[in-house]
């Protein structure tokens, strides 16, 4: 599975002198930008508020990996700016306009940092078992409702979530989101749950990977966070009056 992702990665790179990652320190940012330091200059861009989780993390992150962070602070300003745009062909919820504010930020740092291409880790934890109610579910009901579970969530993300964050990109870069890949999203789909949820460590095979790419100990255990709360934009969109 490591030589998917990395060739996966690779494909999302070629041509490019210069790559930006949606970066966050967690374990799906740290594969990709791993694997793409190999191949090009890379530009960690991250966005969060002045005390989010993701502040201290993606520093840290940053360091471990040995690349270039760009970081972006969120404010009501930025925020609502990137409100102003938003544009999608369905009626956003609060998760949709934060992740549209969050992605929008961070492509406009990664198009000020040289880079034409921004990589996002979209889908892996629905290709991976990266969240808490795929656990619940396989726990509760079995595998198979986790497999369904997931399933489900690809096709949601296919139709809706896509839109929303390759439209959030669309003006600064071209989003690609390499965990997509026909082969990588055939072999994840065909594995079984009990390798990505084993012994209640959700993305246990993803995580075997990113070892196996070279990602340190550190990231590659690196627990789950979603990105619109350990960033802070979600509190932000929910609460400012824009």
């Amino acid at each position: 599975m490591a030589k998917l992702i990395e060739g996966s990665v690779a494909e999302a790179v070629a041509g490019e002198t210069t790559v930006a990652v949606g970066f966050s320190g967690g374990l799906d940012s740290s594969i990709l930008t791993k694997c793409a330091m190999s191949r090009v200059r890379v530009v960690a861009c991250s966005a969060y508020s002045s005390r989010a989780g993701d502040a201290l993390r993606a520093k840290r992150a940053a360091e471990t990996l040995g690349v270039e962070l760009v970081a972006t602070e969120l404010t009501r300003e930025n925020v609502g700016d990137a409100l102003a745009a938003l544009d999608l062909p369905f009626e956003p919820t609060l998760m949709d306009r934060s992740l549209w504010c969050l992605y929008r930020l961070v492509a406009k740092s990664a198009r000020d940092s040289g880079a034409r291409v921004l990589l996002l880790g979209q889908l892996a934890d629905e290709l991976f078992g990266g969240y808490a109610k795929y656990a619940a579910a396989s726990l509760a009901d079995g595998e198979e409702a986790a497999r369904a579970m997931m399933e489900a969530d690809l096709k949601e993300y296919a139709s809706r979530g896509r839109v929303r964050d390759l439209g959030a990109c669309d003006g600064f870069v071209e989003a690609r989101l390499p965990f997509e890949s026909e082969g990588l999203v055939k072999y994840a789909t065909s594995m079984p749950v009990s390798f990505k949820i084993a012994d209640g460590v959700r993305k246990a095979v993803l995580r075997r990977a990113g070892a196996a790419l070279g990602v340190p100990e550190e990231l590659a255990s690196a627990p789950k966070k979603a990105a619109q709360y350990s960033s802070g934009v979600q509190r932000l969109v929910a609460t400012a009056h824009f």
